[in-house]
C-alpha cells in the first residue's frame, strides 16, 4: 500500500498540501471542492450543448394512454347531451362534452390552462369559460380572453345514431 509523504520545500516549509501531520490544509481543501464542483457543473453545461439538447429527467413519467372512450347518451350521467346547448363532465376523464346549438358535438379538456379549475360550456355563445378567473376559450379550445395563454386540449368524435353513442377519442 502506497504512503503518502509530505514533501519540503526549499525554505523548509510544506507546500500547502498537506500539513506535518499528513492531512490537507484549509487552503487545498477549498481548491478541491472548487474544482469538484467546478467539474459537475462543466459536465451539465456541456451535457445540455449536446445534441441531446437537454439534461434527461431523473425521475421521468409515464406516458398517458390516448383517450378513447365511448358515451351511452341514454344513460343517466350522460342524457344531458341529448340536449343542444347543454353539455357533461366525464367522469375521471378530465374532459367536457358539449352539444352545440347548431347540432354538433364538442369535446376538450374541463381543466382551465391557467390554473386548472373547472371549466364551463356556455351554449348561447358556444364557447368555454373558466368562473375562477374569467378564461374564455373559443369551441375549437384556443384562448378567447386570458389570463389563461395556453389552449385547451381539443378531442375528436363520432356519433353513432342508431345506438345512442358518442365515442370521444384522440
Amino acid at each position: 500500500m502506497n504512503k503518502i509523504v509530505p514533501v519540503k520545500a526549499e525554505n523548509n516549509t510544506f507546500d500547502g498540501s498537506l500539513s506535518e501531520s499528513g492531512t490537507i490544509d484549509r487552503k487545498e481543501f477549498m481548491r478541491q471542492v472548487g474544482i469538484g464542483f467546478g467539474a459537475i457543473m462543466l459536465m451539465n453545461c456541456l451535457q445540455s450543448c449536446s445534441d441531446g439538447g437537454e439534461i434527461p429527467d431523473p425521475n421521468p413519467t409515464t406516458t398517458a394512454t390516448k383517450i378513447d372512450i365511448t358515451l351511452d347518451l341514454n344513460s343517466s350521467d350522460y342524457k344531458d347531451l341529448k340536449f343542444k346547448g347543454e353539455y357533461v363532465i366525464v367522469k375521471g376523464q378530465s374532459i367536457i362534452v358539449a352539444h352545440t346549438n347548431s347540432d354538433t358535438y364538442l369535446a376538450v379538456s374541463s381543466k382551465c390552462t391557467h390554473e386548472g379549475s373547472q371549466i364551463m360550456y356556455r351554449g348561447a355563445s358556444n364557447d368555454f369559460l373558466c368562473p375562477n378567473h374569467g378564461s374564455e376559450f373559443k369551441a375549437d379550445g384556443s384562448v378567447q380572453k386570458s389570463p389563461a395563454t395556453t389552449p385547451l386540449k381539443k378531442y375528436f368524435y363520432s356519433l353513432d345514431v342508431t345506438n345512442n353513442k358518442l365515442r370521444i377519442f384522440e
